[in-house]
């Protein structure tokens, strides 16, 4: 009998379980130990048994009850699939215990297999229950195909770590082994096929994997195609991004072009694009663990507080270049699986729009974003009233109409997405689709998803060829859009517009759509990352690589949700430019700060109308280029721009530009124009992690706006402001007025690439009206949305280019703590440790106002903050003072309503040494609170502390309380209620000291000789006459003489001892009482007196001496 691991009988700890690979902080769910428990009594059972015993003993025991069964089946299941060993022989015996069909065997195999955990399940494990089930499969047991399809859940989408490759090796060769019994469940069949086909695509680098992959698919697809229908529409999906790959390309035509032959049932592809795909199918490609998560956040979390939670998701399962591919499967499963109550609709929990809009800003690859567009929808192209539900509509409705107001780019990107694909996706049933299209908004309204769609085309903010798209989709909706008058510039601009459609159609193999209406609504040029694989494609397709006119145009979407539902507060609110004239979609705004920075940071320069690019170039100030402006325009929109060429081309243009007088205006419309159709804003990033990869030189990619910045810097780094500089950072102040925002990219080009901070700040102070501060908080709330950890990991180089303006600034602390993680907490304050970033200051206003700020913030951002406060401030004395006098007395802490609040400056009250103003700011508190239990309880706490770190500050400080400061019966009555209330953690030696600490201490004597020093005082200053010197030293002798009673008195009361000490005995004191004191000798002890030292007690004056012995 094998051991068992992980203790035994003879351990003083139970077992582990060994079926998860655990750490040990983490603790195994119930069921786990009980199969532990089995385990070892079975073990016992079976120990020193021959087999015949042994199955006469399981026979009889098993039979005795159903719990006694239940029993030696755990027992068994776990040692198959813990001990590999014994596998067999454990099987055998499970073969002779079973009573139910292996229906309980079966039941604690399926809890393995949709446990959260399953992605650390032990490899022996794994493999063990692989082979459990082959072995029941060959029994014949009910229930595997249930476990089966809890399994392929567990292959992770977009994952290629070892541990789900390997599972994804399993499930084929099980699939292999077992095809024949696999054939006989349907619904195991269509999602076994949509398992393989979702995963081939992620497995390109491990060739012999994806093909076993597309071959199983292929097979089951071909054999069992009737089956595999009742997937739906996301078959056609799924098929469409595997197409590419050989072993499907005979199947994809065979679908489009000879369907019979694959079923007689088969009647086309539109029969699948007609049937919704059913709930389970979208739910198999998100994991246990992934759904819990998702409907944590979806069922429980408020609009304001989600974000910070959908981060951890991302960073937890999208973090990685291949994980990209479950973008598209988490946005069907939201949009075709959770459907919310109405109990959660009608509360202030995250809706599901707002959630894909966060959601969307994380994607970076414009092929990304294009198949997240066609997830987001795909159910409107194929939208049947009668088969299809309005929860997977709403999401797409809601996102189009609620960004109409202040993000109307994005609005027109999705309606423009919607025309597009209304045609392109499958021009044979284009009307069709339009017309599914058409009945999904029309549902919508009826049913009060939105109220209006005019509300949409009446926006003074919708150009005229969106109102044609939209009246083009839903013509029962809106009216047609009155013809504008022709002119021949419209005439110019739809002439390329037409040119560039049929270069992308081309280019597709496709042919044009059919039954298009060109002059109700002409189409814009598409980007070729938005176009899918058209459906009936007869050729194999080809990727155009062609920048993405919106790969930005995701990020701004989020912020439109973060302000509607109130997650950017007043201190971010805009105050420049409104949104009609941001036609990006990027809100240029400012976070409050502190005084400096409360100036919102404005352009100097007007808004400038958005033209064309053909319109600028006909500016009459642009001849001089000739014809660099227009080769620079076309290599731009070449199919395969060399980038690199066209930064040269760049850095010429701004030469030209710079020593010219051309419109400057003219200039900026001609490059934002390119920027919007070209620029993916991808160069911070990429090149951040390249860097961090230690690549540079060629291996860096960059963007056309680095090079713009790269020819602006060798004109910014000059001191003197000469002609050419003004007008270079006046050209990159005008790219952002008209489209592009290059604060933030400036920013880090001056001080982080180029390492001249001086660059941004010539540039703030030329062209922009507010401070430098100001600026800072802007470009770096914009760095912090856009590239969060780009943003963490510049911030000690942003810090030492612009301390002044960085340190107390309360739109810095406000963008840091906002998605700030637990790691990048402890970073930073490592690195405020080692004086490498400080943030807060030494300006008590700021630090407070600051703090103010936080208290509204959510609670993980608190914890956070006071991370960071307690790393820069703690134990400086003066501050935490500050900071407790004002959130005690002049904020009054509740530490019901903000315990993270409380909890941070107990923190910090700990790591200070106490002193009398601390003591009493927290007196005072609990004074204001009526001496309750919880002002007892904060002050207890802190006064608990520093009694086990700083005793003798703390009862130094409690005696220097006098009652001046505060009133002697509060303090003994806040004492008194700490040792009352923490008497368990105080001995009978601290409750003494304490006590003495209060005893109120004698008055020490005071004796009148001030006077005299001032006399010394002043007769340094001015002569002094005999008769005077006389007077004095009479006025002098008669003062010590009265003062001798007094000290007399003090000496027997105190310091009987002290004589003996000074050598003085009492006879001595008595003889020495009728010595007469001479003239001479008196003076000297005056002197003595009024010079003498302060840190000398008065029994060692010898006057004292003296005056003691003469009692």
């Amino acid at each position: 009998m094998a051991e068992i691991q992980s203790g035994g009988a003879h351990s003083p700890l139970p077992p582990q379980p060994q079926l998860f690979q655990l750490e040990p902080i983490d603790v195994a769910e119930p069921w786990q130990h009980e199969l532990v428990e089995c385990f070892i009594s079975f073990s016992t059972l079976a120990a020193g048994k021959s087999q015949t015993e042994l199955h006469e003993t399981l026979q009889q025991k098993a039979s005795e009850s159903m719990h006694s069964h239940g029993e030696l089946v755990n027992g068994l299941v776990y040692g198959i699939l813990t001990v590999p060993a014994e596998g067999n022989t454990y099987l055998r015996h499970l073969n002779i215990v079973s009573r139910d069909g292996f229906a309980h065997a079966i039941s604690r195999l399926k809890l393995l297999a949709t446990a959260h955990r399953f992605a650390r399940v032990r490899p022996e494990v794994r493999s063990q229950l692989f082979w459990l089930l082959s072995e029941l499969v060959k029994v014949s047991a009910h229930g595997v195909d249930q476990v089966v399809l809890a399994l392929t859940r567990q292959v992770r989408s977009g994952d290629v770590t070892q541990g789900n490759v390997k599972l994804c090796w399993l499930m084929v060769r099980f699939v292999r082994a077992n095809y024949a019994w696999l054939s006989t469940f349907p619904v195991l069949v269509a999602t076994t096929v949509y398992m393989l086909g979702r995963m081939a695509l992620d497995h390109s680098r491990i060739p012999d994997l994806r093909a076993a992959e597309c071959e199983l698919a292929v097979q089951l697809l071909r054999e069992r195609f009737h089956e595999c229908c009742m997937i739906g529409r996301d078959l056609v999906r799924m098929l469409q991004d595997v197409a590419r790959i050989p072993e499907f390309h005979d199947l994809w035509q065979d679908i489009l072009q000879r369907p019979q032959s694959l079923s007689p049932l088969f009647a086309g592809i539109e029969q699948l694009l007609r049937t919704p795909t059913p709930p389970m199918f979208l739910a198999n490609r998100i994991t246990y663990e992934m759904e819990t998560r998702l409907r944590f956040i979806l069922e429980n979390l408020p609009a304001t507080s989600y974000s910070r939670n959908l981060m951890w998701f991302v960073q937890r399962y999208l973090s990685t270049p291949e994980s990209e591919s479950l973008f598209s499967d988490l946005i069907r499963y939201i949009i075709g699986v959770f459907h919310p109550s109405n109990a959660v609709l009608a509360s202030n929990v995250v809706p599901r729009y707002v959630f894909l809009g966060g959601l969307l800003r994380f994607i970076r690859s414009p092929v990304v974003a294009a198949n997240a567009k066609l997830a987001l929808f795909y159910d409107w192209l194929f939208y049947d009233p009668k088969s299809d539900t309005i929860m997977n509509i709403e999401p797409g409705v809601l996102i189009i109409a609620q960004s109409v107001d202040k993000y109307t780019f994005m609005t027109a990107s999705f309606i423009e997405f919607l025309a597009y694909e209304s045609d392109a996706y499958s021009p044979e049933l284009a009307p069709a689709i339009r017309g599914s299209i058409g009945l999904a908004m029309q549902d919508a309204v009826e049913k009060g998803v939105i109220p209006s769609i005019m509300l949409i085309y009446e926006h003074p903010r919708i150009e005229v060829d969106i109102r044609q798209n939209l009246y083009y989709l839903f013509p029962q909706l809106v009216p047609p859009v009155p013809e504008p008058a022709p002119s021949e510039a419209s005439a110019d601009d739809a002439e390329p517009a037409k040119n560039d459609d049929a270069m992308l159609l081309d280019s597709m193999d496709m042919l044009p759509p059919a039954a298009v209406n060109s002059e109700l609504a002409p189409e814009p040029p598409k980007p070729a990352a938005e176009l899918p694989l058209p459906i009936a494609a007869p050729q194999p397709i080809r990727t155009v690589s062609v920048a993405p006119k919106t790969s930005i145009a995701l990020d701004p979407v989020s912020r439109m949700f973060q302000e509607e539902f109130g997650i950017v507060d007043a201190d971010s609110a805009p105050e420049g430019p409104t949104d009609a004239e941001n036609t990006d979609g990027i809100s240029h705004t400012i976070a409050e700060g502190s005084a400096p920075e409360d100036a919102a940071l404005v352009a100097s320069t007007e808004p400038l109308p958005e033209i064309s690019v053909e319109r600028a170039l006909e500016d009459t100030s642009l001849w001089l280029f000739g014809s660099t402006l227009q080769t620079f325009v076309d290599s731009v929109a070449a199919a395969e721009p060399d980038v690199k060429q066209i930064g040269g081309s760049v850095k010429e243009i701004v030469d030209m530009f710079a020593q010219s007088e051309a419109s400057i205006s003219a200039i900026a419309r001609v490059l934002a124009s390119i920027f919007s159709d070209s620029l993916d804003m991808e160069d911070v990033e990429t090149n951040a992690e390249l860097a961090a990869a230690g690549e540079s030189g060629d291996g860096l990619e960059h963007d056309l706006l680095h090079y713009i910045l790269t020819a602006a810097a060798d004109y910014a780094h000059t001191t003197d402001m000469a002609n050419s500089t003004r007008r270079v950072l006046q050209l990159l102040m005008q790219l952002t007025e008209v489209k592009v925002d290059v604060g933030f990219r400036w920013l880090l080009y001056s001080v982080v690439n180029a390492g001249k901070p001086a660059q941004y700040a010539r540039y703030v102070d030329q062209y922009a009206e507010g401070t430098l501060q100001a600026a800072l908080v802007r470009d770096l709330g914009m760095l912090q949305e856009q590239f969060p950890g780009l943003f963490y990991a510049v911030l000690p180089q942003i810090y030492a280019a612009f301390p002044d303006a960085f340190i107390g600034c309360r739109g810095v602390v406000k963008s840091v703590v906002a998605l700030i993680d637990q790691p990048q907490a402890y970073r930073l304050g490592a690195l405020i440790a080692r004086g490498q970033l400080q943030l807060f200051g030494h300006r008590q206003a700021a630090i407070v106002t600051i703090i103010g700020i936080t208290l509204e913030s959510d609670a993980f951002e608190q914890v956070c903050f006071w991370q960071l406060l307690n790393a820069e401030v703690g134990g400086d004395e003066m501050r935490v003072a500050g900071i407790a006098h004002y959130l005690l007395l002049e904020k009054k802490l509740d530490p019901a309503d903000n315990s993270e609040a409380a909890t941070g400056l107990l923190t910090l009250l700990k790591a200070t040494s106490p002193t009398p103003s601390l003591l009493k700011s927290l007196f005072t508190y609990v004074a204001a609170t009526d001496n309750s239990d919880v002002g007892v309880d904060f002050s207890g706490n802190a006064l608990t502390a520093w009694l086990r770190t700083s005793k003798a500050a703390l009862l130094n400080s409690l005696s220097e309380l006098a009652p001046s400061v505060l009133p002697g019966d509060l303090v003994e009555s806040v004492v008194s209620r700490w040792l009352e209330r923490y008497s368990q953690q105080l001995d009978e030696k601290d409750r003494y000291e304490i006590q003495q600490a209060l005893v109120p201490k004698p008055a020490a004597p005071v004796i009148e000789v001030p006077d005299l020093s001032g006399v010394e005082r002043s007769s340094e200053h001015r002569p002094v006459t005999r008769s005077q010197k006389a007077k004095e030293d009479n006025e002098r002798k008669r003062r010590i003489s009265n003062s001798q009673p007094i000290l007399r008195q003090q000496s027997r009361q105190e310091t009987p001892k002290r004589h003996k000490n000074n050598s003085v005995d009492s006879e001595g004191s008595d003889s020495s009482s009728d010595v007469p004191m001479t003239r001479g000798r008196r003076r000297r002890n005056g002197r003595s007196l009024a010079a003498g030292d302060d840190n000398q007690s008065y029994q060692s004056s010898p006057i004292l001496s003296s005056a003691s012995s003469s009692d």
